[in-house]
């Protein structure tokens, strides 16, 4: 299952209103989370460690300021190439 998070309005807030009671680099994190954020994402533009982002991504979980999404690998998925021919489809002129 694919792992996503979504920033909750409770980190939205905290976010648009830069709370000092939040620490920065937690700050920085709620920014680049938005409603289904890839945390491969997010540590890219980061620069971060995995084990880091998973630290503060936990972190602002128990906070309740990003929920997690679990996303089913069975999901439709656009990015490929379509063959009719797969589902026996027949040709037309």
């Amino acid at each position: 299952m694919a792992r996503l998070y979504r920033r909750t309005d409770a980190g939205s807030n905290a976010w648009d209103t830069q709370a000092a009671n939040v620490p920065l680099d937690y700050r920085r994190v709620l920014g680049l989370v938005g409603d289904e954020s890839d945390p491969k994402d997010v540590r890219a533009k980061l620069g971060w460690s995995q084990y880091a982002l998973d630290e503060v991504l936990e972190e602002l979980e128990r906070a309740g300021m990003v929920e997690r999404l679990e996303m089913d690998d069975t999901d439709l998925d656009f990015t490929g190439a379509f063959s009719a021919a797969r589902f026996g489809a027949k040709k037309t002129a």
